[in-house]
């Protein structure tokens, strides 16, 4: 019986390497996966001095706020989801509740924020 279940291991890892080299994991879908929307604006997460702040730097050439939110959004929160196992974030907002920005002069925006969770 020992024999015989060894040269069964043994086929079945030959044809799963043969099969790993033809395609077959894409059509089954095991590929990486692939975003279906690409985000419209370049961002970039800096760790902030206390340990959960954190700044997204935006190269959003003059657009508004709404236009690049996800572009902000996306990297902040995976930085908080993967370091801090939540993805809530306390932006640092306006009098009006407004995601606050600081706007560089080549039209790039800096937001902040802290992950809040616990």
């Amino acid at each position: 019986m020992g024999l015989r279940f060894g040269r069964i291991a043994v086929i079945g890892a030959v044809m799963a390497g043969l099969l790993s080299g033809c395609g077959i994991q894409q059509r089954l879908g095991f590929n990486k996966a692939a975003p279906e929307i690409t985000l419209p604006y370049r961002s970039k997460l800096s760790k902030g001095a206390e340990a959960r702040q954190f700044s997204v730097k935006v190269e959003a050439k003059g657009a508004d706020i709404d236009a690049v939110r996800e572009s902000v959004r996306h990297p902040a929160t995976g930085y908080c989801l993967l370091t801090y196992g939540g993805s809530d974030i306390a932006w640092d907002t306006d009098s009006s509740g407004e995601w606050r920005a600081t706007r560089l002069d080549d039209g790039d925006m800096i937001f902040s924020g802290v992950c809040t969770a616990r």
